[in-house]
Order: C-alpha cells, then structure tokens, then sequence
C-alpha cells in the first residue's frame, strides 16, 4: 500500500503542460488528459459513492443523482434543497483540500 501511494504522490508531481511555447507546472489536481487521471478520480468518485452519498441525497432532498465517468448530474427541487449546503457535503467528502471549486495554481518555470 505504501508503494501505491509513494507512486500516487510522485504522478501527482509530474503534472506539467505546454500553452503558447511556456512550460508550467500544475501544482495541484489531477492533470487534465494524463492516463492516471481518470483511473484516480474513479477510486476517490467510487470512494464517496460508497461511503457518503446516500447520506448526502437524502439530507439534501436530491431527486436524482447520475455519473458517468467524472461527469455527474444532481437533480434537485430549487423549494427543497439549498444547494449552498449541498456543495458544503460534497467539500466534506473530499480527503484533498480544496478539491471543489478550485482554481488550478500554475508556477511557470
């Protein structure tokens, strides 16, 4: 188990892309077409599925609740559900800081 964290962490700090002839490195997130991306996203999406969100549908009046891949739709009664609070469960469930809503830090370099 080690190893596949100490692996996790070493793809997490190779993330760096190209715009306009200028390398940067992307300090935070998964990286946005790398082949490890999607398969980490699907444990950590997995991860909160199993453990968390029928928590989060029922405390939240949610009438339905669709994924595929690392797209989701949330169906929802605007009258029922403060989506404001919504938003504050999924943050919760998250074992990154600031997973949600955040704006990507680059370092140019």
């Amino acid at each position: 188990m080690e190893e596949l964290i100490s692996m996790t962490h070493t793809i997490m700090k190779q993330n760096y892309f190209e715009i306009h002839n200028k390398f940067y490195i992307q300090n935070a997130d998964l990286a946005m077409g790398a082949s490890t991306s999607s398969v980490l996203s699907e444990i950590c999406l997995q991860f909160m599925e199993n453990t968390k969100l029928y928590t989060i549908l029922l405390q939240n009046n949610i009438l339905g609740y669709f994924r595929n891949v690392d797209d989701i739709l949330i169906v929802y009664n605007d009258s029922k559900t403060d989506v404001d609070k919504l938003l504050d469960f999924f943050k919760q469930c998250n074992t990154h800081d600031d997973i949600f809503h955040r704006k990507r830090d680059r370092q140019q370099y």
